[in-house]
């Protein structure tokens, strides 16, 4: 049986192959997603996903029956609404604020990652794969050693191949990276050896020494069956689409309704008719004939429609256990932070998990970067990682955020330095500094005064 990379750089040849590349895609997206499953369907599955998220709602428009390609390029009322993002992104909540990390082991180990943490927006980055992650079901990072320093990229779905280790389905014995801009080209990774291959040929190959192969994964959920994974737009996308497709039908509906049809009853069947200005309809009847002019205006039931919509949008929430109040619909003034609390446990929970999975991913990440340090630079020594995820900040009012606050730094949970840098996290890079601060403000007010009941 060959081996891991054989078998890879025998799918990158067949993935540049240019007979391949000129092969068309699925057309609609029923037959997308219900196209026999090879590599080549599960990454345009991957790109539709991706697609839909970043606004290109417009292009999965369907036809209506009958309307040809020109009639529907020309068809002037086609909205979208691009929920498939808004869904995704509220759920990736564990990178919105910053994460403390806290490195220790060699000092020298310590200094250098410490290095690459400060030249890379790693919690940027991480948002960034959490997305991806939750879109379509696994995202990776890529760590690469550029002029004397490292780099952290953000690799999609749809342009990664990836053959699973036999007995960890979840740990890849190689992958196939497709960079973006160049269908034609792939990279080859195992933990030993790099090819890349360009146009179906492999152009380079090469032992690289890292021992590891440098792309770290993140999974949307376990990986039971396989290296890959469904997440969430695998089912929120194609609704999204279908959404559309309604949205776009209604809004035509509601345009065509203020414009009255003519009906003509019994014209001169020998006379040309031409309607418009300084022009008659003759009229040849005899008898009781009905005979006339009259303008007929559709009745659409508009709003049985618009109601069909929200029943849509509010199963999808339903199934995806999405609180309606996080995007507002049918939301209630006046509800308190328990009430919220309430309503946002789904959500909670559903942190807790992710929380786990990229303590995971960090820490794999970490290991990663040491070794292609030890290659590139000769790193003698290791550190460890300890990460310190925020807690959620659940929706409050200012008099209910105040009283919290007072009751936590009464019962010694929270001091007054870490909720000035919780506040404002750009004034104080750290908490000495932001404690430094509090120290001189608390010393300015005694001698002016002003705050005598400050005793910390």
């Amino acid at each position: 049986m060959p081996d891991a990379f054989t078998q890879a750089l025998s799918l990158a040849l067949d993935l540049t192959s240019p007979a391949l590349l000129a092969a068309p895609a699925p057309g609609s997206t029923f037959e997308l997603f219900t196209a026999p499953s090879t590599e080549r369907v599960r990454m345009a599955q991957q790109r539709f996903l991706w697609d839909m998220y970043r606004g290109e709602q417009l292009t999965f428009i369907p036809r209506l029956p009958g309307e040809s390609t020109l009639e529907f390029l020309r068809r002037p009322h086609k909205c979208a609404l691009n929920f498939t993002r808004v869904l995704v992104d509220i759920l990736s909540q564990l990178y919105r604020r910053p994460v403390e990390r806290t490195l220790e082991g060699d000092a020298g180990a310590v200094e250098r990652i410490q290095r690459a943490l400060s030249r890379n927006p790693l919690d940027r980055l991480l948002l960034t794969c959490d997305r991806l992650a939750r879109l379509q079901g696994v995202a990776a990072l890529r760590v690469s050693y550029e002029q004397g320093e490292l780099r952290f990229w953000p690799w999609p779905a749809h342009r990664l191949a990836v053959l699973p280790q036999p007995q960890q389905p979840d740990r890849p014995a190689a992958v196939v990276a497709l960079p973006a801009g160049a269908a034609d080209v792939a990279h080859v990774w195992t933990a030993e050896r790099f090819a890349c291959v360009a146009a179906g040929r492999v152009a380079d190959e090469q032992e690289h020494g890292y021992g590891c192969i440098p792309f770290v994964f993140a999974h949307d959920r376990l990986p039971v069956d396989g290296f890959w994974v469904e997440g969430r737009g695998h089912a929120v996308a194609p609704a999204n689409a279908e959404f559309n497709a309604k949205l776009s039908e209604l809004a035509h509906t509601i345009a065509m309704q203020g414009f009255g049809v003519m009906e003509i009853v019994n014209p001169d069947p020998a006379q040309d008719i031409a309607v418009g200005p300084g022009r008659a309809i003759r009229f040849t009847v005899s008898g009781n004939e009905p005979y006339g002019i009259s303008f007929k205006s559709p009745q659409a039931p508009v709003a049985e429609l618009l109601q069909d919509l929200e029943f849509f949008l509010r199963a999808l929430l339903k199934s995806q256990r999405i609180p309606e109040s996080v995007l507002s619909v049918h939301a209630t003034s006046g509800q308190s932070g328990v009430a919220i609390l309430a309503q946002q446990t789904p959500v909670l929970e559903d942190r807790v998990e992710r929380r786990q999975v990229f303590a995971a991913f960090e820490h794999e990440l970490l290991a990663c970067a040491l070794a292609l340090l030890r290659e590139h630079e000769g790193l003698r020594g290791a550190c460890s990682l300890r990460v310190d995820f925020p807690e959620p900040e659940l929706e409050q009012s200012a008099s209910e955020r105040m009283q919290m606050d007072d009751w936590r730094l009464r019962r010694g949970l929270a001091t007054p330095w870490e909720l000035m840098r919780r506040d404002d996290p750009d004034a104080w890079p750290d908490l000495e500094s932001a404690r430094a601060a509090w120290l001189a403000n608390r010393d300015a007010l005694r001698e002016a005064g002003l705050a005598p009941e400050i005793n910390l």
